[in-house]
């Protein structure tokens, strides 16, 4: 009798569990380019069904979906996938030094890594939204320094259990999962407090 499971017993969350784990086997760049596509579009549109656009009758602005999309599945998918096998490669995690290592990591993350990829994020997205090369600069004024400074307030916690404690090929998904939670509820929070101010 074997104590493995029958592959007959497998319910359709187990298959595609297994389907995806091998995708990330086989093909790591295109699957978390995928996921981090597919994450994006669900985190936009859920943000979209929470606080409507009144400009255009509350209806889903279906080329912002396709602009964070298009934006995480060109580039920050396989941009992070590259990057954490770098920045694994340039800091080894070594028993000796591992609390000393896992800071440095994160630091690294944060100082070197985070401020670039806002830089890219905001000027992309303005310009895929079609608001042109002017408005993604005054984008980037108005809003860069804030960003960054929520992002090291936020996600520095999980970027440390992230870069530490996550293994190197589902970095990109627990990203993905913690952006989209974080997106929902940073909206809920800037809808509460615009209710209170009322």
């Amino acid at each position: 009798m074997s104590l493995s499971k029958d592959k007959s017993n497998e319910n359709a969350f187990e298959k595609a569990l297994k389907a995806y784990l091998g995708l990330l086997q086989s093909r790591p760049v295109l699957t978390k380019a995928i996921t981090s596509s597919s994450v994006s579009a669900i985190g936009n549109i859920i943000s979209q069904l929470i606080v409507p656009n009144q400009q255009n009758g509350g209806k889903i602005a279906w080329r912002s979906v396709a602009t964070y999309a298009s934006f995480s599945f060109v580039v920050s998918g396989p941009l992070i996938h590259y990057f954490y096998i770098w920045m694994d490669k340039l800091i080894p995690k070594k028993k000796e030094s591992a609390t000393f290592d896992g800071i440095k990591r994160v630091v690294f993350d944060r100082f070197i890594f985070a401020p670039p990829f806002i830089l890219l994020f905001l000027y992309a997205v303005t310009m895929l939204e079609g608001s042109g090369h002017e408005a993604a600069i005054a984008k980037i004024k108005e809003t860069f320094w804030p960003i960054l400074k929520m992002n090291w307030q936020i996600w520095t916690v999980f970027q440390f259990i992230n870069v530490n404690y996550v293994p190197l090929k589902y970095r990109v998904l627990f990203g993905n999962a913690v952006a989209l939670v974080w997106s929902v509820i940073h909206v809920i929070v800037a809808v509460k407090r615009r209710q209170l101010a009322q």
